[in-house]
Order: structure tokens, then sequence, then C-alpha cells
């Protein structure tokens, strides 16, 4: 099946181990936090603004990945371009990352705001 890419803020990967005490099955991976695009620009929810809701920054993702992507995951704070398919799970289709590949570091430094001064 055929994926397609885009490209993630990877802020911080997590392994996870967790054993079933009643079947002793095993779910592993690790969990990535990230933002969903290359900016830092904040998001813009409209809809949530007319409800009153206060609405700031960007939010923040979070994702399971299978174990073996892991040794692709050496630099963080760091823009990933991911492999995303989509695939049926109990009969429902959901989005899962099938590959990831490393593009460039990133660094976070302060911006002189007008305001500010």
């Amino acid at each position: 099946m055929k994926g397609f890419k885009q490209t993630y803020l990877f802020l911080s990967a997590q392994s996870y181990r967790i054993v079933d005490e009643d079947t002793g099955s095993v779910n592993e991976g690790i969990s990535l936090w990230y933002l969903p695009d290359d900016t830092l620009e904040p998001q813009q929810d409209e809809m949530a603004q007319s409800r009153g809701d206060i609405v700031r920054g960007k939010k923040v993702g979070k994702v399971a990945i299978q174990s073996d992507l892991a040794t692709k995951l050496d630099v963080f704070p760091a823009l990933y371009e991911v492999t995303l398919e989509m695939v049926m799970v109990a009969q429902k289709q959901q989005v899962r990352v099938r590959d990831i590949d490393f593009v460039s570091t990133v660094d976070v430094v302060p911006k002189k705001d007008k305001k500010a001064a």
C-alpha cells in the first residue's frame, strides 16, 4: 500500500512495555511527542475561540510507533519526514507510521518581540 509523507517536529521519545497480567501478552513500542508541522507558528482555532475557549500556542501530539523504528530516532528536537499509511484495525481505518527519516536538527532560539521591548 502506498504511503503519504508529512514533515513533523519531534520533541521527545520514550519506550514503553506493558504486559497483560492475565494473558501475558506484551504491548511495546515508542511514544513520540511532536508538533504537527515544521513551524512554531501559533495555531488558529476559530471554532474554539467562537465558544469563548482560550486558545494559545501550539498543540502537542503523541503517537505510538513500532520499536524497530527507534534506531532512526537519534536527535531531538528535530525535523523528521514520516511516511504514513492507512490500515484497517477492528474494521476501522487508522493512520499508521510506516517509516521515519531524519531531515534536520532544530534550534529553538528566542525571537525579539517588538511588544516586549
